[in-house]
């Protein structure tokens, strides 16, 4: 089988990408005004960066615009001063997660994003927010989907085999993950394909083939199998090296990740003493951070395999002063308040749906005197501090993250805190007579 090389031969794989090459350019107008062009080659048919068509302080600009709309929707928050999103040191070559449909259409394979509200791929194969391997594999995947007659997944008739491709890139370690989500467990050209990807891609430490046998668009099946070499890669942020499995959660963006977390940890305001609460903790980043100044650090996650990994992560990073549970969040969230009476904060990073009214419930009821909120999405955030400040808290102040440049996706963290006086009352109803009990949590 013979493949087109889609880049030379005498690239270095362990150089650092060129983040910047792709940013826009200015153009010069009549009477020499300056407009920005984005230099990408699928604006504007991909739908994925709808700000890049913005100068970067534009960009943050408006980004800062949707927290204080999202804010100003509720009386109780309108109020609040918002700043700019912490900016993004790499503004194009950032994005370590990738997650792409596969197509064909009218003979020719796509490999991209879904255009809103179709189900049309729009090819996205040389994106200037991927780091530079990420597009080189893209782009060979394209070529040998073709070579090898490998059947992309056909939505409407429920024909086909690869649906999806997923991408990890280790900033850190310059390697990649690659995992192919396929209709079917019997994929004939699997073979020949891990073969050339390993020849051609010494930079892919790991290659997993998800099985997804339902009609339907998401994403993941519930069966995974590696393929060739590791389904996990090494990160760093800041000072912990973080193991990520194929399936978890990670944050795309790892020098903006580190800034969220040493936020999350400024304002936690630990002393040493306290034991502090991590809800939707993942594979445990945010615990980690609050480790190295809390007493104990109490994570709590529904995926188990990502509690497995924060536990190995804990391990890895030499804090046993952490515990990690896997289970519903308003349940374990409870449980946990019942064992330890004194919970001094909490952090809370749930997904873009925002806090369920049963985790709110267990939220409130903990009577933490600290919160801090991490959001990706500023709707469910304005929904969620808004019920927290009629529920005892007051929002002390925000700070919009740029995690993710050229889209119009914002981070933001919120830190709260609660009338002592309240605190103190609600706390000698529940525990007068008893006496706290570490059990398990004992570190």
């Amino acid at each position: 089988m013979s493949f087109q090389r889609p880049f030379s031969s005498n690239k270095r794989w362990d150089q650092k990408p060129q983040e910047q090459r792709s940013g826009p350019t200015p153009r010069k107008t009549h009477g020499e005004r300056e407009e920005y062009r984005p230099r990408c080659p699928h604006y504007p048919a991909c739908h994925g960066c709808p700000f890049i068509r913005f100068p970067y302080l534009q960009q943050l600009e408006k980004k800062r615009e949707i927290v204080v709309n999202a804010l100003a929707a509720y009386p109780a928050l309108n109020a609040l001063s918002v700043p700019l999103p912490l900016a993004s040191p790499a503004q194009f070559g950032y994005r370590t997660r990738v997650k792409l449909a596969v197509q064909r259409v009218e003979g020719r394979v796509r490999i991209g994003l879904y255009v809103p509200d179709t189900h049309q791929v729009a090819d996205i194969s040389a994106c200037p927010v991927h780091p530079e391997p990420v597009n080189h594999l893209v782009q060979f995947l394209k070529q040998a989907i073709e070579k090898l007659d490998i059947v992309p997944y056909d939505e409407e008739h429920d024909t086909g085999q690869l649906r999806y491709i997923d991408i990890r890139y280790s900033s850190w370690q310059r390697q990649a993950m690659l995992t192919l989500v396929t209709r079917h467990m019997h994929f004939p050209q699997v073979r020949d394909l891990t073969r050339e990807l390993e020849r051609r891609f010494p930079f892919l430490s790991g290659i997993i083939q998800n099985i997804h046998d339902k009609p339907g668009n998401v994403i993941w099946g519930e069966r995974f199998y590696p393929l060739r070499g590791r389904d996990t890669l090494l990160e760093r942020i800041g000072p912990f090296l973080l193991c990520i499995p194929v399936n978890a959660f990670s944050q795309a963006n790892p020098p903006v990740a580190r800034k969220l977390y040493e936020t999350v940890l400024a304002w936690a305001g630990l002393h040493g003493e306290e034991i502090a609460l991590d809800l939707y903790c993942g594979i445990g980043p945010i615990a980690l951070y609050l480790a190295s100044r809390a007493k104990l650090v109490v994570g709590i996650d529904d995926n188990v395999g990502a509690i497995n990994v924060a536990k190995e992560n804990a391990r890895r990073n030499g804090y046993h002063n952490t515990r990690f549970f896997a289970g519903d969040a308003a349940e374990k969230l409870r449980e946990t308040a019942t064992n330890l009476a004194r919970i001094g904060l909490i952090v809370v990073n749930p997904p873009r749906k925002g806090l369920s009214p049963e985790v709110f419930a267990a939220l409130v009821a903990v009577t933490a005197p600290r919160l801090i909120y991490v959001s990706c999405d500023p709707l469910t955030l304005a929904r969620d501090l808004d019920r927290l400040s009629h529920a005892g808290y007051t929002v002390l102040r925000v700070q919009p993250f740029d995690m993710f440049p050229q889209t119009d996706q914002v981070e933001t963290v919120a830190l709260l805190e609660r009338g002592q006086e309240a605190v103190e009352t609600v706390r000698s109803d529940e525990i007068s007579g008893t006496s706290e009990d570490l059990g398990a949590f004992q570190p």
